[in-house]
């Protein structure tokens, strides 16, 4: 009890000394003894701690003053901050985490960076572990439980999930915005003249991936496009890897008809890299812009997701990472305001794949 009292005559010593002008003089300890109810002793304490933080100066027979020193703003107090990331391999997401990690070391605060394979082993571990001010959860391809979400809600003051759209739920969410991204790659396509459209997806149950196929829906009934004219075709994935099981053979489908039947542009949904999908048209004898423009949903600041010649829309990594980053100061100037998804505005990085439709 003794050291709590202590700690509280030496906080708000401390908040008076900050408060005063420099050369101010203290109470003497006569003065605060009266006044907080305590002893000589912790009075004293409280004084030569200050002055060895030199926020203020003690002259025998004369009291205490207030120095230069304490007149300085304190440095705003440090925060714990975890990131949990799901083991899986994705340069987007090594970016974005090293970034916020490098981020937060910079500012001075403490960063915890964990991979987990197993949401079960992780929640154990993590329930008997310190608290945290807050936790940044990047699930990358993997599903996320709500026990995860708990857990983590119950070790730190505030969780930000990376690259998800959450609601009604006690977090915050960082994601791309499927509706943003939609309007470009299909506004580019049409303004250069294309109608017959075809929209592909890695079908590996990813939520945004199938969230822009329902935007594609959406836009060919409204245009009166028939599904014949503007395919949207689920094409199996390389699962628990990244990237189609066999886009060459899904194109060779896709392409097996007279020339003004077939798809005259292509939006991909995929985490192939940029090679893969090279590779792929090259196979089916295609050559990109002059048979078919392309679009890839991707990472524009990644070379391996474009190599310099596929057009790509979404996020740039460090773009991604300095989201996070906003809605986490954010959150912690505001911490009782409501929980949100942020979509994050994407890009398309045009390259080499767009042009007319073939004559």
């Amino acid at each position: 009890m003794a050291g709590d009292t202590n700690l509280n005559v030496l906080d708000e010593l401390r908040r008076m000394a900050h408060d005063l002008p420099a050369g101010s003089r203290l109470p003497t300890v006569r003065d605060l003894i009266a006044r907080y109810g305590v002893s000589q002793y912790l009075v004293q304490q409280a004084l030569q701690r200050l002055s060895a933080d030199g926020l203020i100066v003690t002259h025998v027979g004369r009291g205490s003053f207030v120095s230069a020193l304490s007149t300085v703003p304190p440095r705003p107090a440090t925060k714990q901050v975890l990131t949990l990331l799901h083991h899986t391999h994705y340069e987007r997401g090594d970016i974005i985490a090293e970034t916020v990690h490098k981020r937060l070391t910079a500012e001075n605060h403490t960063s915890v960076v964990l991979t987990y394979n197993d949401a079960e082993h992780a929640m154990a571990m993590l329930k008997d572990g310190p608290r945290y001010d807050s936790c940044i959860l990047q699930p990358r391809t993997s599903i996320v439980p709500v026990r995860l979400l708990s857990v983590l809600r119950e070790i730190s003051s505030s969780v930000i999930i990376e690259s998800r759209a959450v609601d009604q739920l006690d977090v915050d969410a960082i994601s791309n915005d499927p509706g943003v991204l939609s309007k470009l790659a299909l506004q580019a396509l049409t303004r250069l003249g294309h109608r017959r459209i075809a929209w592909v997806v890695e079908d590996r149950g990813d939520y945004f991936y199938e969230r822009t196929a329902r935007l594609f829906e959406a836009f060919r009934i409204w245009t009166g496009r028939s599904e014949r004219e503007s395919p949207l075709i689920f094409a199996s994935s390389r699962n628990p890897q990244f990237g189609f099981e066999d886009l060459s053979g899904a194109l060779a489908r896709l392409f097996d008809g007279s020339a003004g039947t077939r798809p005259t542009a292509v939006v991909l949904a995929t985490f192939d890299s940029g090679a893969s999908i090279l590779s792929a048209f090259h196979d089916i004898g295609l050559s990109m812009p002059d048979d078919v423009s392309v679009i890839r949903i991707g990472t524009p600041d990644i070379e391996s997701e474009h190599d310099g010649r596929i057009a790509t829309v979404g996020r740039p990594s460090v773009q991604a990472a300095e989201t996070v980053l906003a809605r986490l100061h954010w959150r912690w100037q505001n911490p009782d305001a409501p929980f949100a998804t942020i979509y994050d505005p994407p890009r398309l990085d045009v390259h080499l794949s767009l042009g007319p439709p073939p004559a």
